[in-house]
């Protein structure tokens, strides 16, 4: 048993936290830098040194069995105390945690400027790989390849936490300047007129936009001339062209802000007041391997990026007032995750709307 017990080193034990964390072959091979054929020999010798399965197939992935669960803590320990070892022998600093965040292009740069200047969760810090939006995110989040997402459908997996970051409240219709949607006296209804260029970034493969569900339930005929991903490419054409673009959201509206070449009506209120137009949520997605304080602080540094871009677009255009500033994702200044927990998310959130509120 000696003998059989020494082939459980240091890499297979790595393999086994793996697949009890993210349930996949492939994503275990990914997180280690190895390939998937060395992760199943991994997995064989600690099938064959323990005479157990470990884990069964679902269809999901593979779920630990009891003797699994059992001695995954023994596991954890061995790792940590192994890994100990090292950091005291190289004796080097706090690496960075690594986070790969997959977002659409309007939140890209927000999630990158949110995390790196305000979360403190993670003793080292947090380097982000930011990565842009496609109809694969969903299921290579599932896989564990990617940590987070964000977009308006739940993923609704069980590998995945789907956590609420606020409502959209915001919609415009953007055209170039002079263009006569500005003058119609039911815009909403007067962009049938005209071929309409939609963003597409949170719908997978032939959804419809929400417009387009509109149309359809109203028996509309509407003209999509243009779907992409890209804010910005939505912007660039209606500024070239007799089209109008339909976006969502008070994100957009730092792609169009300052542009001479196109204006902007915002529709909001006709828009809630449409009840066959449907408005959406943002909700931020995290694998489960995720730390849950993590998870807390992104959903309240996101959270505080759209109070505070709703909160400049309508101080931009009703009133002179100051937006809302970004808080962080602590009120503590030594945010660790053994004190970044929910009540102090919930007391720093609770701050943020009181200072919209007022």
């Amino acid at each position: 048993m000696l003998k059989q017990i020494s082939r459980l080193d240091y890499f297979t034990l790595q393999v086994f936290i793996g697949l009890v964390d993210l349930k996949n072959g492939s994503a275990v091979a990914a997180k280690l830098n190895t390939s998937q054929s060395k992760v199943s020999r991994a997995l064989a010798t600690m099938r064959d040194v323990l005479g157990d399965e470990l884990f069964v197939r679902q269809k999901y992935g593979l779920e630990p069995n009891q003797v699994a669960l059992k001695i995954t803590p023994m596991v954890r320990t061995i790792l940590e105390q192994l890994d100990k070892i090292i950091e005291t022998t190289l004796d080097k600093k706090d690496a960075p945690y690594e986070l790969t965040f997959a977002a659409n292009e309007h939140w890209s740069l927000a999630v990158l400027n949110c995390i790196q200047q305000s979360c403190r969760c993670v003793t080292g810090g947090v380097y982000v790989n930011v990565q842009p939006w496609s109809e694969t995110v969903s299921q290579r989040l599932c896989q564990g390849k990617i940590d987070c997402s964000i977009s308006i459908e739940p993923v609704n997996h069980p590998m995945v936490t789907d956590t609420k970051i606020g409502d959209i409240s915001h919609f415009f219709i953007v055209a170039k300047t002079g263009h006569p949607i500005f003058s119609a006296s039911e815009p909403l209804k007067a962009i049938f007129d005209y071929k309409i260029a939609l963003v597409n970034s949170n719908l997978q493969s032939h959804q419809l936009h929400r417009i387009e569900e509109y149309a359809q339930v109203e028996d509309i005929d509407i003209k999509v001339v243009l779907k992409s991903p890209s804010v910005r490419m939505v912007v660039d054409h209606v500024s070239m062209t007799d089209d109008v673009a339909i976006l969502v959201s008070a994100m957009t509206y730092y792609y169009f802000e300052n542009r001479k070449d196109v204006d902007f009506l915002d529709i909001s209120h006709a828009w809630k007041a449409t009840q066959a137009l449907k408005s959406d949520s943002y909700y931020l997605h995290s694998h489960q391997s995720v730390m849950p304080p993590m998870v807390n602080c992104l959903k309240n540094l996101l959270g505080d990026k759209l109070i505070e871009m709703q909160s400049h677009f309508e101080n931009i255009n009703t009133t002179n007032n100051s937006p809302a500033p970004l808080m962080a994702c602590c009120t503590q200044n030594d945010c660790r995750p053994t004190n970044c927990n929910v009540d102090c998310v919930q007391r720093t959130t609770a701050t943020a709307n009181n200072s919209v509120t007022e």
